[in-house]
């Protein structure tokens, strides 16, 4: 969950380089401009329609996230304000949502008017890919499920580690399950001596995704249709630079495998370093070898 964070708070941090002439139009006859370091929105006629006093504006939604001293609310185009200005962020999704996140890191979700559909009380949330459905996590670090319209598909009861689109690799009271939050006749229930391990989401484009599993102490991989990809009998098995490759780890020594299970690099080596685009194999005695990911 706090990868999906950051990737959020990258993309929301993006600053903008204006300048006094700025204008951008954002409807029919609407603009966006700045005075004296201050945005404001003007018509054609350059009547003021949301006088010049705030930091920063962006129109998301059809609606005016507006920003005084790092604190941010929603307006309409017509200066109606929606939502207080007393955010720390507010994050424009699709589906005409705002997720709202105060000062004090409590996180809800509203509608295009400013109606609270998810409670102002989770400590994250954040969306699917299409902003369908959103993710929660309460006080007590469990995770749930709500539609875009705030019902509450799937109760805090779990313990949630990789999300694959609609599918959910959860644990419950140690249980491991893979949820499906469009059809819960669809979820399947786990051997009970199956741990999720942690498993690192890379964001990058046609990213397949998989989870990380320990089972009688031996480290292997599945997919979203509970299919193993690599298989469960490695020492340690964790995520490299590149979401299409693992480290793996026998008798101490580490190596590197694909997802379709094939052994690039077999486990014979006393080091692996990352790097964003290949790996740096280390052996006692021996020169480093590099592999190019492909």
């Amino acid at each position: 969950m706090n990868k999906l964070i950051l990737v959020i708070l990258t993309i929301f941090f993006s600053e903008f380089v204006v300048s006094q002439n700025y204008k951008k139009q954002i409807e029919n006859n609407k603009f966006i401009e700045i005075k004296d370091d201050k945005f404001g929105i003007i018509d054609s006629l350059n009547n003021i329609i949301v006088p010049f006093i705030y930091d920063f504006i962006e129109y998301k939604n059809s609606r005016l996230i507006v920003k005084i001293e790092n604190l941010n609310g929603v307006l309409t185009t017509k200066n109606e304000l929606l939502i207080p200005i007393k955010y720390q962020f507010i994050l424009p999704r699709k589906n005409d949502r705002f997720i709202i996140w105060t000062k004090k890191n409590i996180f809800g979700l509203t509608d295009l008017n400013g109606n609270i559909i998810i409670p102002l009380k989770y400590k994250n949330i954040s969306a699917t890919e299409n902003d369908d459905y959103y993710i929660t996590e309460n006080e007590n670090n469990l995770n749930g499920v709500f539609d875009f319209n705030g019902k509450n598909i799937i109760e805090e009861n779990y313990r949630f580690y990789t999300i694959d689109n609609y599918k959910i690799f959860a644990m419950e009271n140690n249980k491991p399950h893979i949820l499906d939050i469009e059809n819960i006749d669809n979820n399947i229930d786990l051997s009970s001596n199956i741990k999720f391990i942690e498993t690192v989401k890379h964001y990058s484009i046609s990213e397949n995704l998989f989870q990380i599993i320990k089972k009688k102490g031996k480290y292997g991989v599945i997919n979203s249709k509970n299919i193993i990809v690599i298989p469960i009998e490695y020492d340690e098995i964790r995520s490299s630079e590149n979401w299409k490759y693992f480290i793996i780890k026998q008798r101490n020594k580490v190596g590197l495998i694909n997802i379709n299970g094939t052994i690039i690099k077999k486990p014979i080596y006393d080091s692996i370093q990352l790097r964003k685009e290949y790996i740096v194999l280390g052996r006692k005695n021996k020169k480093d070898e590099i592999y190019s990911y492909e």
